[in-house]
């Protein structure tokens, strides 16, 4: 019996070994092709730092200048707006002609919220925190939940294409953003 399997083994072999070599989905050839160089000028990702101190503080500050609004939520006369990676507007809109700019609450990464009744859930980088907008001017976190969120790597941006690579020394990445990048020096594919 053991010649038998000897026999079958080396009779398999060459042919395992042929079919080990072959490379349907044309990764052999990625490997020869030249090697493309790194463009001047392309837009891209870039890493947003945050180099203050806790990135798990939130506070309401005065109010900032809309610079990367994003999604909205109305609530009575308020409209909550997010600031990309930075946190949320809070305007009055009780004059729809002349709406006033209250607060902003400061999240650092906030990219998503939602509000039920007095409670304002948005994303703390990729923490859950539940806060109380009973009184905008002092919001309280009432629960966080660590981990729940895959918003921000820390490492790679969220779209393929040329990026700044990280550097610890600037802070910690709480945030991706796109735009024209000068002799970049990392890709995602």
């Amino acid at each position: 019996m053991k010649r038998k399997n000897d026999a079958i083994i080396w009779l398999v072999l060459p042919l395992i070994l042929v079919l080990a070599s072959c490379d349907p989905f044309g990764h052999s050839r990625r490997i020869s092709e030249p090697i493309e160089e790194i463009p001047d000028e392309i837009d891209g990702w870039a890493p947003v730092y945050e180099t203050g101190g806790n990135i798990t503080t939130i506070t309401s500050t005065a109010p900032q200048p809309i610079v990367k609004g994003g999604k909205i939520y109305i609530k009575d006369n308020t409209v909550y707006q997010i600031e990309a990676g930075k946190g949320i507007h809070v305007i009055d809109i009780t004059d729809g002609n002349n709406p006033q700019k209250l607060k902003f609450i400061q999240v650092t990464g906030a990219q998503e919220m939602a509000i039920k009744g007095d409670n304002l859930y948005t994303n703390n980088i990729n923490d859950l925190v539940v806060l109380d907008i009973t009184d905008y001017n002092n919001v309280q976190v009432i629960d966080r939940v660590s981990g729940v969120f895959h918003l921000v790597d820390g490492d790679q941006p969220p779209g393929v294409g040329y990026y700044q690579c990280v550097d610890p020394k600037k802070g910690t990445v709480v945030g991706w953003v796109e735009q024209t990048l000068y002799k970049p020096q990392c890709r995602k594919f």
